[in-house]
């Protein structure tokens, strides 16, 4: 019976999966992103994937969360459970939010000016022209551009567009990168200081080490 109450303590085997595959991903991102510049471009190319399987897993999350409700909070004061609410509330959007402003940020690219006058003074090849190579996910999956997005290039002086809204999604991208920096800073040192200072099993929650009877 203690062995089942404690176990009341702890996330689901799918949340706790769910959680550390996306901390992985999240990892990934943020050391690729902010170091893409030294990275070599292989790497690089792994970061869009990388993006869009940090989207699935989070909506997957969600739909977790509201099929399994989360084990209660270990005791705290209310200001820090409502805190530790907000940031996890706060962490959702932004994983949501980074992929999706990078998603964003590949649909509003343009050819670059070069490769496009090199195309346009090529000789003419039999057959139809060829199409522009599509991303894909991993290799495998192929990553439409967003419509709304595309649909900015469509119009009158379509080209300045896009490379405008390129460089607005690139900022918010960045910006959300280091609002998840400062998230997960809060998120991981709250864990911290209830597993160090109060002394609570808080990182058996998520699966290390055994929980704490009740």
């Amino acid at each position: 019976m203690e062995a089942t109450a404690a176990g009341r303590l702890r996330y689901s085997r799918g949340a706790i999966i769910l959680h550390w595959v996306t901390a992985l991903f999240v990892l990934f991102n943020l050391v690729t992103g902010l170091f893409h510049h030294a990275i070599p471009k292989g790497i690089w190319a792994f970061h869009v994937s990388s993006g869009i399987t940090i989207l699935a897993l989070t909506l997957i999350r969600i739909l977790w969360r509201v099929m399994h409700p989360r084990p209660p909070y270990l005791p705290m004061a209310a200001w820090q459970r409502a805190m530790a609410h907000g940031v996890h509330f706060l962490l959702y959007c932004a994983l949501l939010a980074a992929p999706l402003t990078g998603w964003a940020m590949i649909s509003a690219s343009v050819p670059r000016p070069a490769m496009q006058v090199a195309v346009d003074t090529a000789a003419p090849q039999p057959g139809p022209p060829p199409k522009p190579r599509q991303m894909r996910v991993w290799g495998v999956i192929p990553l439409p551009k967003l419509a709304p997005i595309v649909a900015i290039g469509e119009q009158p002086g379509g080209a300045e567009k896009l490379r405008a809204a390129h460089a607005t999604f690139e900022a918010r991208h960045g910006a959300v990168a280091w609002i998840l920096i400062g998230l997960l800073a809060l998120h991981i040192g709250g864990a911290l200081k209830h597993q160090l200072i109060d002394r609570r099993r808080a990182l058996a929650r998520m699966g290390i080490g055994r929980p704490e009877p009740v």
